[in-house]
């Protein structure tokens, strides 16, 4: 006995010192990885801090962002001049299919229901309760104690955000989503049915957010998020049954579904938001280019909710414009609801300024707009962008028009949004810029890749 014992004892102090060994083994090696990897990231780094190439100075901290966003800005702002100026030139120019707005042959809605564009929501979810389990005993012919059969309780359902190619905004999403409890059990193990997940549909490039923190981001076409999980379905008394006790009175309840409240946000609400001071004609300007309703009077704030229209070119392409709700002086510390209007502008690709050129020194208020940018997000102002005098039907228009365009290094279109006047000019600008930082984001993308 005391030799079984000793045996014992020196395969348990072998297999010990075996397992320490073992653990000391793969500790070195993970040092000497670690060692490894650190001494290729240090000659990585100073081979990037050799290159000066523009692509790889994004690696670089802000300075050299900074740098690569100016010298793209300058980009564009030369091939929007350009082009202006060869419209100016050859009024008679053929554009290109993909400059080429196609008119609408659909006549706007009579109704004077308007629907504004819902570009963040704060939401509920709740998942389904399980359903309860069962406490039945059977009871046949000739067996009176035939044993238990309580089933089991159904699961509660999901609730499921998916993205969806075909939707632009969030107006449908309700602030209470919940799912459908399963089905409690019954006698004879008949168990109780699970419940259906419900699936809600939101656009690509949602965002979900809890306490500001990203917790999910639907960016391809049917990806999903479970936002709430249903309970599970409560156990029956059939599944309690041992051999010692053969006819347990126990059941479960079902699980509860979880509860999470959401931020939901889209990273992108339109490809271009129209920018201006209050009553500079950017709704005008919007049911002129679109079949969108913005409401139209002469005083200011007219508009306090975005709204989106949609452009249509012969390529068969869409562009989404926004019109953002006027900005005032002092909007970047919450003048006039200016947090809120400035985040909708976060969401826009490119950005068009909207001046009212009938106004005295129509100049000035595109620097009171682009410091009120600056001032809420740094490099908010360098976006791909153009200034549009608006009003060009008064007289007083005529006037400022030749100062502003003295004193501006951008793209600049005149048009009436009222008559209706130089909105092709202005259309092929815009697809212009888009098409130029979309190229942009994919040379972008490309080189990290190849970095990687």
């Amino acid at each position: 006995m005391a030799t079984g014992s000793l045996s014992m004892r020196r395969t348990f102090s072998w297999a010990l010192q075996r397992r320490l060994r073992n653990k000391l083994h793969l500790s070195r090696h993970y040092s000497n990885a670690s060692i490894t990897l650190s001494h290729r990231d240090d000659n990585r780094t100073a081979n990037l801090g050799q290159q000066e190439t523009p692509e790889l100075s994004i690696w670089k901290g802000t300075d050299n962002s900074e740098k690569l966003s100016l010298a793209l800005s300058k980009e564009w702002k030369q091939k929007g001049k350009e082009f202006l100026q060869q419209l100016k030139e050859n009024p008679d120019m053929i554009l290109e299919e993909r400059l080429m707005p196609v008119k609408r042959k659909k006549c706007k809605a009579k109704s004077g229901k308007v629907h504004h564009f819902v570009d963040c929501r704060h939401i509920r979810a709740q998942g389904g309760d399980g359903g309860d389990g069962c406490i039945s005993f059977l009871s046949v012919f000739r067996n009176e104690n035939a044993g238990p059969d309580g089933a089991d309780g159904g699961n509660g359902g999901h609730v499921i955000f998916k993205a969806l190619q075909g939707m632009r905004s969030l107006a449908h999403l309700s602030s209470y989503n919940q799912a459908e409890a399963g089905k409690p059990g019954h006698n004879k193990d008949c168990h109780g049915k699970n419940a259906p997940d419900r699936i809600i549909e939101v656009p690509i490039g949602t965002v979900f957010k809890i306490d500001g923190e990203v917790v999910a981001s639907l960016e391809e076409e049917g990806s999903l998020f479970i936002a709430a999980r249903g309970g599970a379905g409560g156990k029956g008394n059939a599944f309690f049954a041992t051999d010692i006790d053969q006819a347990p009175r126990v059941a479960e309840y079902g699980g509860k579904g979880e509860v999470i409240e959401y931020l939901a946000e889209l990273q992108t609400m339109a490809d271009v938001g129209l920018i201006g001071f209050p009553n500079a004609g950017k709704s005008t300007l919007l049911r002129a280019i679109s079949r969108a309703r913005p409401k139209v009077a002469s005083y200011p704030f007219t508009t306090r909710n975005p709204h989106v229209g949609i452009i249509h070119y012969a390529d068969h392409h869409q562009l989404a414009v926004a019109d953002i709700p006027g900005l005032i002086e002092g909007a970047h510390n919450n003048y006039g609801l200016g947090l809120t209007f400035l985040r909708h502008i976060e969401r826009c690709t490119c950005l068009l300024y909207v001046l009212d050129t009938s106004q005295p020194r129509p100049w000035e208020h595109l620097k009171i707009l682009m410091n009120e940018l600056e001032q809420y997000q740094k490099g908010l102002s360098l976006r791909p962008h153009a200034v549009v005098a608006n009003k060009m039907d008064l007289p007083e228009a005529q006037e400022n028009l030749k100062q502003l365009a003295a004193s501006l290094d951008l793209p600049l279109v005149p048009v009436s949004a009222k008559m209706g006047d130089y909105l092709v000019p202005l259309l092929a600008l815009m697809r212009l810029l888009i098409d130029h930082e979309a190229e942009h984001h994919l040379q972008q993308m490309s080189n990290v890749h190849t970095e990687r």
